[in-house]
């Protein structure tokens, strides 16, 4: 308890410190602001070349994301060790900044705040335990950049040495100025400032006596001014600028779900823009989010292709945009204002082509991102332009386009009809019904489970527990066509269009209100893509079904084996549709051994089917899937459980090529194995 004499506590502001240098104080202040503006001006009208954005709806969800994700470091804490340091490095800034201020507003403004309890116990003790904080965060970001050096951390580049001895001295040269006050002036509240008071008897050693101290102190307050407001200026020049552009970029980012929506394409317009051709087909926002970029590299460790060793680097992809944005400023702006500049092509002499091709668009990148980059729309974009302008795609993309095209699937060679998976079930087809009316929700099948031998199996799970449930449904049957998915991730926007709207014709025509899907990628596009066409639909996971027919007593199972399964989260289900629980819901009601992978939920390691892979092999590097069977294998589970049919190809392809000895691993659909549990009325009796 602070003493009834503790309301006197305070200090001298300007101590031993002449009018000339407060002087150079404020001269170099309003030096360091004006080009601390002026730096920050060079980036807002490179921003402004961007085409118009709406981003400033809900903003109060927006501030609120700003402060649990940039201001409580929640989005950096999820990696502990690099998490931990940011935030002593951040609260450290924060904390003497704000002291800094206290200063000015005490001394200058004539608003005795710097006193009592609030000096002793904030500007004293607070400032003093921040401040070391700050120095550690300093000294573990410089052993992790330069002793661990993680593989994500570009090495060798001399401004990040920089700022870590700037951010240091700036620290270190404030505690001997408290230090040697302290000393010299006998203070008597040295107490609350333990590591000024440490400081200071470290200095009296040195120095031998206060006149010494008292004579060097002025001059190291100048230089420990001029060395902040020099810090300041250079902010806008330096990677330093995340400090401002990263919480803008965290509270202009899409405001909800879901995250990497492309944008359609206007093809009746006059300037049609194919993709993102040059920097002015990014809207400011996705301007601004190149310079929010702080080369962290979370997004190259998270990405599946990268672990692969396949030719991309989502932090290389930001960062090569963004020098390249940079330096042809002047190109772009004598093009945006009417000029007959030639722009460089982004997608090839930018980006290369390889690396574009390598994504699987999972959003592992996205997820990781701290301050919430969209990668993903960005190389889709980038993507687009390859196909439909340059016309420049693999050659099995190609083939897959020419299929998907041709026979409104993307499966070449398979020779069935859409409905044959169903032979022998009785299903009924959606255009047999009245409007829909007598059926509670209409299965979307999905090409891979009309057209792969494997994915059918999961579509004759799946309706032999509806109809246990007693869940009247029915198919779109041989009018439904594939979603397109496969055509948009792989930049042919023209051809996904010409699949969209005629798959949200026949379902509005049905006048279809309730559809439920086995396919996250058809989950996608049904529930929230196709929203662009107007259509606009309650789309459940099967998943999320049959978890809540078991929640709901209508399906009757036998008691578990207990037999140990690990679940795969699907991308396309869980990073873009936020669906974790539903399927582990299921497994624990089967009474499994369920055991996680190291890499699950928002963490979750691609399959490498995402983004057209399911269709086009990536020769180059490692295979995506045969990490994540190792992943599943390591686990010791005899069953690897997934929801997504793409997924359940890929893993089972991956077991493969994983020595398991005598245990066999196998991957099943988690349907499948609700399937096999069902209690039918005979048995029971």
């Amino acid at each position: 308890m602070i003493n009834l004499l503790a309301a006197a506590a305070t200090r001298e502001v300007e101590w031993e410190v002449t009018t000339a240098m407060v002087a150079v104080l404020y001269g170099s202040m309003a030096a360091a602001l004006a080009v601390f503006g002026y730096g920050l001006w060079r980036r807002v009208r490179v921003w402004r070349l961007g085409r118009p954005e709406v981003a400033w709806d809900q903003p109060l969800a927006r501030l609120r994301r700003v402060l649990v994700r940039a201001g409580a470091q929640t989005a950096l804490l999820r990696e502990r060790f690099p998490g931990v340091m940011h935030a002593l490095v951040f609260f450290g800034f924060l904390v003497l900044f704000a002291a800094t201020v206290v200063v000015f507003v005490h001394d200058k403004l004539g608003i005795r705040i710097m006193q009592g309890a609030f000096y002793l116990g904030f500007q004293s003790l607070t400032v003093d335990l921040l401040g070391l904080f700050l120095l550690v965060g300093v000294a573990i970001a410089a052993y992790r950049r330069y002793v661990l050096r993680p593989v994500r951390l570009e090495r060798g580049k001399r401004a990040d040495a920089l700022l870590l001895a700037a951010l240091g001295l700036i620290v270190a040269t404030g505690f001997l100025l408290e230090g040697m006050r302290i000393e010299a002036t006998d203070d008597p509240w040295a107490s609350w400032s333990p590591a000024g008071a440490v400081t200071g008897l470290a200095l009296h050693g040195i120095f031998r006596s206060d006149a010494a101290l008292a004579t060097v102190y002025p001059w190291l307050w100048v230089g420990h001014a001029l060395l902040w407001h020099v810090f300041l200026a250079t902010i806008p020049f330096s990677k330093a600028i995340h400090l401002v552009t990263a919480p803008a970029n965290i509270f202009f980012a899409r405001a909800g779900p879901p995250s990497s929506v492309p944008a359609p394409t206007d093809f009746e317009a006059e300037d049609v823009r194919l993709g993102l051709r040059t920097p002015l087909d990014l809207s400011w926002r996705q301007l601004l989010s190149l310079d929010a970029c702080t080369e962290c590299g979370r997004c190259t460790a998270a990405c599946p292709a990268f672990a692969a060793g396949k030719p991309l680097n989502p932090k290389r992809v930001i960062l090569d945009l963004r020098d390249h944005v940079r330096g042809a400023y002047a190109q772009l702006r004598e093009a945006k204002t009417g000029g007959e500049n030639e722009l460089t092509p982004l997608a090839g002499a930018v980006i290369a082509p390889e690396t574009l091709w390598a994504c699987t668009t999972c959003r592992a990148c996205e997820e990781a991102c701290p301050v919430g980059i969209e990668h993903v729309p960005v190389i889709l974009g980038l993507r687009q332009n390859l196909a439909m302008e340059q016309v420049a795609v693999p050659a099995r993309v190609a083939e897959t386009l020419a299929a998907l095209e041709a026979r409104e699937h993307p499966f070449r060679g398979a020779a069935s009809g859409r409905t044959d998976w169903a032979e022998g079930l009785d299903v009924r087809e959606l255009s047999s019904l009245a409007g829909g009316a007598d059926v509670d929700v209409v299965y979307w099948v999905g090409c891979a489970a009309a057209f792969d031998e494997r994915a059918q199996q999961v579509a004759r799970s799946l309706v032999k527990v509806l109809r246990h449930a007693g869940v009247r449904f029915a198919i779109v049957g041989s009018a439904e066509r594939c979603t397109g998915d496969v055509a948009r991730r792989t930049g042919n926007e023209f051809h996904y269009e010409l699949l969209a709207r005629a798959n949200v014709e026949t379902l509005n025509a049905a006048r279809v209100t309730n559809v439920v899907t086995h396919c996250p990628h058809c989950l996608q596009q049904l529930r929230h893509e196709y929203r662009q066409f107007g259509g606009r639909y309650d789309v459940v996971h099967h998943s999320e079904l049959v978890s809540s027919l078991l929640g709901e007593g209508r399906l009757r199972l036998a008691p578990g084996s207990r037999e140990r399964v690990t679940y795969h989260d699907p991308c396309y289900l869980g990073r873009y549709n936020r669906v974790f629980d539903a399927p582990r819901r299921v497994l624990d009601l089967l009474q499994v051994d369920r055991v996680e992978m190291g890499r699950h939920r928002r963490e979750s390691f691609c399959c490498g089917a995402g983004g057209g892979h399911a269709f086009y092999d990536d020769e180059q590097g490692d295979k995506v899937n045969g990490i994540r069977a190792r992943e599943a294998a390591a686990t010791g589970a005899t069953t690897v459980a997934t929801g997504c049919p793409f997924c359940l190809t890929m893993l089972e392809a991956g077991i493969g090529s994983v020595a398991t000895g005598e245990r066999r691993l196998r991957a099943r659909d988690f349907v499948e194995l609700v399937a096999d549990a069902l209690v039918e009325e005979h048995d029971r009796a």
